[in-house]
């Protein structure tokens, strides 16, 4: 699965800031280093990809290379309902994928292209995508490495993966006044988008080239290719000893009936 890399662009980052809450930094495993990490509020079930965004910040005059790791807990989610994608501004970025339960961790394969120094940040994002339609709350947990594999600062946040159901709502019919009269009544922006969290940024569709589900699908119908190949492959090769027969014996027709007669005959 890998990766489920998406919607890339600089402009992601900016738009998981404003649609999802900061969390307070994280107590830093090796002091003086710290993670904040950004999630949207919501996530909906069955709707786009949103962004999740963490970033390190060090005050430690010596510079370090940082290697993400991203813990996801689906609790009430199937993890083959969720998409991950890590990238970067410049594109896709590699990683691996390892499932226990219902954890799954999607590390970076290399190091982040940023430097970890003092006044200076590295941030980490994924594209995340819930499919399917079940809800429930989700758990995320950075992790950053250096290039030693050095646990430096460690951070989670948890959010709420909701339905279709849930999140639309009937909205009240407007009362005519008898003072007024005026064609009907055309949805405002209000009414029709405010169950909906409303971003500032518009994120650009991005080639997601590597987001994959972090477990395979399950299906309950039986395969039936191996059993359809092997009696296939069973009746091609009688057809084909038939043949070789067939060609056998006209074969030896022809030869006996090119032999010229040896025999003595008696005549009349």
């Amino acid at each position: 699965m890998r990766h489920l890399t998406a919607l890339l662009g600089a402009t992601l980052a900016g738009a998981a800031l404003g649609a999802g809450g900061l969390t307070a930094p994280a107590r830093a495993d090796v002091p003086g280093f710290s993670v904040a990490i950004t999630t949207p509020a919501t996530f909906q079930a069955g709707g786009g990809a949103k962004t999740v965004t963490a970033v390190a910040t060090s005050d430690q005059a010596r510079c370090r290379k940082v290697r993400w790791t991203l813990v996801v807990r689906g609790g009430d989610v199937a993890l083959n309902q969720i998409r991950v994608a890590r990238f970067e501004d410049s594109g896709d970025f590699p990683t691996r994928v390892s499932v226990q339960g219902d954890t799954a961790t999607i590390v970076d394969q290399q190091l982040d292209p940023g430097n970890l120094c003092r006044n200076r940040t590295v941030t980490g994002k994924w594209q995340v995508q819930f499919s399917g339609n079940t809800g429930g709350e989700v758990r995320f947990e950075v992790r950053a490495d250096d290039a030693q594999n050095t646990r430096l600062t460690t951070g989670s946040a948890t959010t709420e993966v909701t339905t279709k159901v849930a999140t639309t709502a009937p909205t009240p019919s407007p009362t005519p006044t008898r003072t007024t009269a005026s064609p009907s009544p055309k949805p405002s922006a209000t009414e029709t988008d405010e169950d909906e969290p409303i971003d500032a940024t518009v994120e650009p569709p991005i080639n997601r080239t590597s987001a994959t589900a972090l477990v395979p699908a399950s299906t309950d119908q039986s395969n039936l290719l191996g059993p359809g190949l092997i009696v296939g492959g069973v009746f091609f090769l009688l057809g084909l000893l038939l043949l070789l027969r067939l060609r056998a014996r006209t074969k030896e027709a022809r030869r006996q009936a090119r032999t010229l007669p040896t025999g003595f005959y008696t005549m009349p």
